[in-house]
C-alpha cells in the first residue's frame, strides 16, 4: 500500500500542475494603432477623448490615450499626465517633422498625425494605414499559462531593427474637473496609458521569444495591456509601428 501511494502521489502532483488553468485573457489583433495626446486641462480635448472611446469600442484599432503635462499650469493638474508622455509626444514631433506639439493630437501607426477631434480625417488615416506596407505587417504571437504570457516575434525583413514594448492601460476612467478650462465637467476617458516598458528587440536576425511572468504583468494594476512593435528613426525617435496585439481581462 505504501509503495502504491509513493507511486500515485507524484502522478497526482503532475496532474494537478497540468490541470492548473491558463491565464484568462482575450487577445485582439488590431488593424491600426492610434495614440492620442490629450489633457484634462485642454478645452479642445473632450471631443477627441470621446472619439478615441468610440474607436476603442469598435475593437479594430488599438486606441491609446497619452496624457501630457504641459497644460497643467492653466489651473488643473491632469491626474493621468506624466513628463514621460510629454517626452514621447516631443519625440514624435521630431520624427514627423513638426515644429511644435499640440493637443489633441492623434498619431496613427507612428507614421502620420492629425487633429484628434477630426473624425473624418482620423478615420481616413486609419483606413490608409491599415493595409499594405503601411499597415501592421508583423505578427505578434502570444500564448498563456497560469504563470504568464509567452510572446514570439520572428525576425523578418519587416521586423528588423524594431523594439517590442508592452503598454499598460485602464479601459475606462472618469474625472471630475474642479478648475481650469474644463471646470465643472465630468470627463470620461478610454484606454488611459499607465506605463510602458521595453520587452526586447529584433536585431541582426534575432527573433524575440520571451515569457512575461503573470505577477509582473498584474503588478502594474492596469485593466489591459498591449504589445507594440515599433521601429526607431535615425534620430533615435519613435518611428513606424509594424505590429500590435491587445490583451484584455488581465
Amino acid at each position: 500500500m505504501n509503495k502504491l501511494l509513493k507511486t500515485l502521489l507524484p502522478m497526482l502532483f503532475i496532474t494537478a500542475v497540468q490541470l492548473q488553468p491558463a491565464m484568462a485573457a482575450e487577445v485582439m489583433k488590431p488593424k491600426a494603432v492610434v495614440e492620442l495626446f490629450t489633457s484634462q486641462g485642454c478645452s479642445s480635448c473632450p471631443p477627441a477623448d470621446k472619439l478615441l472611446g468610440k474607436l476603442a469600442m469598435e475593437k479594430e484599432t488599438l486606441a491609446l490615450a497619452w496624457h501630457v503635462d504641459y497644460w497643467d499650469y492653466l489651473g488643473w493638474k491632469d491626474s493621468f499626465a506624466s513628463k514621460a508622455n510629454t517626452t514621447r509626444q516631443r519625440r514624435y514631433a521630431i520624427s514627423l517633422g513638426q515644429n511644435q506639439i499640440y493637443t489633441p493630437q492623434a498619431v496613427i501607426n507612428g507614421r502620420v498625425h492629425v487633429i484628434g477631434s477630426h473624425e473624418a480625417k482620423l478615420r481616413q488615416a486609419i483606413a490608409k494605414y491599415s493595409k499594405g506596407a503601411n499597415g501592421l505587417t508583423v505578427p505578434i504571437d502570444t500564448s498563456f499559462t497560469a504563470d504568464g504570457m509567452t510572446v514570439n516575434v520572428e525576425a523578418t525583413a519587416d521586423s528588423q531593427n524594431t523594439t517590442l514594448w508592452i503598454v499598460y492601460f485602464n479601459n475606462h476612467q472618469k474625472v471630475d474637473v474642479k478648475r481650469g478650462e474644463n471646470h465643472g465637467k465630468v470627463l470620461e476617458y478610454s484606454n488611459v496609458v499607465q506605463d510602458i516598458q521595453m520587452v526586447g528587440m529584433v536585431d541582426n536576425g534575432q527573433s524575440i521569444h520571451i515569457t512575461l511572468p503573470l505577477h509582473e504583468i498584474k503588478r502594474i494594476g492596469a485593466d489591459s495591456c498591449a504589445l507594440v512593435l515599433q521601429r526607431m528613426t535615425r534620430q533615435g525617435t519613435p518611428g513606424a509601428i509594424v505590429g500590435a496585439a491587445v490583451i484584455t481581462d488581465l
